[in-house]
């Protein structure tokens, strides 16, 4: 669950901090910057100014890359959609993803289509390119630390047998500059 509160200092965990660290959510900025603690379970920024603070669940974080858009910093596209107030109103009610009238009258009170849909888009963006590439490689860990909530810890993990790797071995060395390849590809 993504927290959201007054500011604090993590003091266990910390894999990475930075300071300086602007935070943008959707089309909003944050007008202070604030402090960046990559921690073992979460991303948290946190600005003493405006005494806020959010706290991602490494799980929460389905994408993240560097990105020069808005300005260089880090994009990180989270599974949750969240509001902040004061700070993010979140996307507008109907953003395409589901119809009000089509959703049905049963799902009063349960999740549904549109919360199955909801993300968030968030950029980190510190004062260097220099922390910016630490962070990146902080929150790689972090992550790999972390694996998706879609994989059950009782799961068993599958290797391919060697006869799948017979089938696809063609398409280890496909090169998309070759025109011949996708000639008859529609469009």
């Amino acid at each position: 669950m993504v927290t959201i509160g007054e500011a604090f200092t993590p003091t266990d965990g910390i894999i990475f901090s930075a300071s300086d660290v602007k935070l943008k959510i959707g089309d909003s900025l944050i007008p202070s910057p604030g402090s960046l603690h990559l921690t073992v379970g979460s991303c948290i920024w946190s600005c003493e100014e405006r005494n806020a603070s959010i706290s991602i669940p490494w799980p929460r974080v389905g994408v993240h890359a560097i990105s020069s858009v808005p300005g260089e910093g880090l994009f990180m596209m989270l599974d949750v959609n969240i509001v902040w107030p004061g700070f993010y109103s979140g996307p507008p009610e109907n953003n395409g993803d589901a119809h009000p009238d089509e959703l049905g009258e049963d799902d009063e009170g349960h999740d549904s289509e549109i919360s199955e849909s909801a993300m968030t888009e968030m950029w980190l963006q510190p004062a260097s390119r220099e922390i910016l590439d630490q962070i990146f490689s902080a929150m790689r860990e972090c992550q790999s630390l972390n694996p998706g909530s879609d994989v059950s810890e009782d799961e068993d993990y599958m290797e391919a047998e060697e006869d799948d790797l017979e089938e696809v071995g063609d398409m280890r060395n496909l090169q998309l500059d070759d025109e011949d390849k996708f000639a008859d590809a529609e469009e």
